[in-house]
């Protein structure tokens, strides 16, 4: 498998591949795209059957579909990439979707609460959350990972902030939403 990965890395250089992790960040597109009507729905609440249309897509299906230069090699290296970087993507990837189909949900249950405005912060806490989540799937396609070694310092350290923890954005739930288990496991991983 190593030399598949080194294969791919080398066939990636100059691409929109990224030839440490072998994935590509135009995926995150998808995402983007379904943020950005949630957090129109602020504004133009009568969107939301819209941003309720969005269906989450697996990453080979939307390089399939893609008009990018590099779809093929997006498509192949997936499954080359590595498991370091493979594992917490997909992970981080499945909570973005998990996240979106719950907050489509919750709008469709209740649009009359959306349409007068009175989801507006708790819609704006869960688009911070999906916001979150889609920066850190990019931090892992562009090969960036936590380090063993502080993971270890910081779990020995027990409930020790670090400066760069201190720097994280606090997700707050409005008064009378709660913060449902989804959110609060998104919030830690």
């Amino acid at each position: 498998m190593t030399g598949q990965v080194e294969t791919y890395r080398a066939r990636a250089i100059g691409t929109n591949v990224n030839a440490i992790s072998l994935l590509a960040t135009d995926y995150l597109n998808h995402f983007n795209e379904a943020l950005m009507l949630a957090e129109l729905l602020v504004d133009m609440p009568d969107m939301v059957d819209e941003f309720a249309a969005w269906q989450p897509k697996h990453y080979r299906d939307h390089f399939k579909e893609s008009g990018i230069a590099d779809r093929e090699l997006a498509v192949e290296a997936y499954d080359i990439s590595p498991p370091e970087y493979r594992e917490p993507f997909d992970k981080t990837v499945s909570m973005i979707n998990k996240q979106l189909t719950l907050l489509q949900k919750s709008l469709q249950i209740e649009k009359e609460e959306l349409l007068t405005g009175a989801k507006n912060e708790f819609l704006l806490s869960k688009c911070e959350l999906i916001r979150t989540l889609i920066d850190k799937a990019g931090g892992i396609i562009n090969g960036h990972l936590p380090d063993a070694a502080s993971k270890a310092k910081k779990d020995a350290l027990g409930d020790t902030v670090t400066a760069s923890e201190a720097k994280a954005p606090v997700v707050k739930p409005p008064e009378g939403d709660t913060l449902d288990q989804a959110d609060i496991d998104a919030l830690f991983d």
